[in-house]
Parts: structure tokens; sequence; C-alpha cells
């Protein structure tokens, strides 16, 4: 007697082990059947959804990229040559802890649907200028990280006077300034 078992769905219709690569591929047939688009800004999920993207304040983050360094996934993107701050919401997994790790708790998770073709772009989520070395001019941060340190650290006594300047210093110029002052 012949066994009339139908083959996994995996099988027809190519799936494979990875669970993200199958929730894309279903995402992406859904929305080729659906009556109506998805709306602009994406459809809000529950908050416990895997998916969806975040939502920045501009005016807290300091582009410090303490959330592009905890990323799991690498959804959240640094730029070497300017300071900018990009995410790949296809990347996201809402895990949280890029919002963990700002100390300026600047990110909210905002999970949502997009379209495929919208999770898979880099998108801007912020960028500044970059803050050069008063001494050498070796770009080293930003110019609100370092009025954030003028702020935070100028009453320290190891930045007292003169040496408040040492803050608008790059590592090294500030290794080197030290050791000058001492002599």
């Amino acid at each position: 007697m012949e066994s009339n078992t139908l083959p996994p769905l995996a099988w027809i219709y190519g799936l494979g082990n990875q669970k993200r690569e199958t929730v894309e591929m279903v995402l992406e047939h859904l929305q080729k059947q659906a009556k109506a688009p998805i709306p602009t800004g994406g459809a809000v999920l529950p908050k416990s959804s895997f998916l969806g993207g975040l939502n920045i304040n501009k005016d807290a983050c300091t582009l410090c990229m303490s959330c592009v360094g905890g990323c799991p996934e690498g959804a959240l993107l640094d730029n070497l040559d300017e300071p900018k701050l990009s995410f790949i919401e296809k990347q996201c997994v809402q895990c949280g802890i890029c919002v963990s790790t700002c100390p300026e708790q600047a990110l909210l998770l905002a999970p949502r649907l997009q379209t495929v073709e919208g999770r898979k772009q880099k998108v801007e989520l912020n960028e500044t200028k970059p803050f050069h070395c008063i001494s050498c001019g070796k770009v080293f941060g930003t110019a609100k990280m370092v009025d954030l340190m003028l702020v935070k650290l100028g009453a320290h006594g190891a930045f007292a006077g003169a040496a408040l300047d040492r803050l608008k210093m790059c590592g090294d110029c500030r290794v080197v300034d030290m050791v000058k002052k001492e002599i």
C-alpha cells in the first residue's frame, strides 16, 4: 500500500532552517496577497513583537554609539567617516539592548510591521557635526558629546581652570598636555 503523505511545507516552499528568513519570506508573500497596502509608517504591533523599528530623541542623542556596540543583530550601524547612526529594521529583533545601553535614554522600541522593502532600507536615525581636537585637529567625537562632558566634568578638580581644555582634546593630546604640565 502506498503512502499518501505530503512532503513537509518547508520542502514545497523551499524554506530553510533560518527562522528570520522564513518570517521574511512569509511576510513578503502575505504582503503580495494583501487586499490593502500596509499604511505609511507601518502597522502598529503589540509590545511583545519581534518586528519593529526604533524611535530616537535626536536632541538627547549624543551619537556615543553605545547602542551600536550593544546591538546583537547589527541593526544599528555607525559610520567611520562621520558621526551618523543608521538602522536596518529587517535586522532588528526588538530585544531592547540598545534602549538599555543608551546612556542618554534617547531610544525607544517601536513594534510595527513595515513593508518588506521598507524593512530592508538603511535609514539614518541621527547625524551631527564631528568635533575636532583643539590641539591636533583629529576628529574624536561630536560637539554634543564634548559639550555634555564639559557640563558633567567641568566641576571636577582634574579639569579645573585651563585644564578644562583637556576635555576638548583627543586622548593622545590630553596625555601629552598632562605630562607637559607635570614637568
